[in-house]
């Protein structure tokens, strides 16, 4: 974390505020998970358990690389602080635009579009987080330890990719055959790359070593 003289309380409330929207976010899910009025109602909650799930999985990835971004990379100016306020306003939005998706979706609506909202503003959040980690490596590239470099790298590349691949699967949401091949596409992806990225930067990084 690059800091002026000064500036470490600053960076440590950004923090601490990130944390509580964060939170705050995973709670909203929690608060809106419905409780069946009998027990022959249980399968109406599968939809919304299913979309915690999924949700309360993602927020918990964003919250991981904010906390490696703040511990190593983040530098505080301006500009990333209007990026980590962005960030986490869009993942407010993101909540709220899963949670009109599960509403959709329970009662047999049309919810494509909604979810190619989800799906949006959640490659916001995510391309807001490359951003911010692209503008620390930059600052930071010759003074990080390798651990910190090849983290940073490889988190870059790997949140860039994610942010392209939320994009295209908003695009793609209603012209897909089915959610299945949807899904297939976005795992060979994510797999893809989580084995391709880590390789290169190693060896990407082993020169500067």
């Amino acid at each position: 974390m690059v800091t002026k003289n000064g500036d470490e309380r600053t960076v440590h409330r950004l923090e601490a505020f990130s944390d509580i929207v964060i939170g705050f976010c995973i709670a909203e899910m929690g608060l809106n998970l419905l409780i069946p009025k009998t027990a022959s109602a249980l399968p109406s909650i599968v939809v919304g358990t299913n979309g915690f799930i999924i949700s309360f999985v993602l927020i918990s990835i964003v919250w991981w690389i904010h906390h490696r971004l703040f511990k190593s990379l983040f530098v505080l100016t301006p500009v990333t602080l209007i990026l980590n306020f962005a960030m986490l306003g869009s993942l407010v939005l993101m909540v709220y635009f899963q949670q009109i998706s599960l509403h959709l979706i329970a009662i047999a609506d049309r919810a494509g579009e909604a979810v190619q909202l989800w799906l949006f503003s959640y490659s916001i959040v995510y391309a807001l987080l490359a951003t911010m980690m692209w503008i620390g490596l930059r600052v930071r590239w010759r003074m990080l330890a390798i651990e910190d470099l090849r983290w940073g790298l490889s988190r870059a590349i790997l949140t860039s990719v994610g942010t392209f691949a939320f994009i295209v699967s908003g695009v793609a949401f209603e012209q897909v055959t089915s959610a299945r091949d949807l899904f297939i596409a976005a795992v060979l992806i994510v797999v893809t790359t989580r084995i391709a990225v880590p390789w290169a930067v190693d060896r990407f990084t082993a020169r500067r070593a």
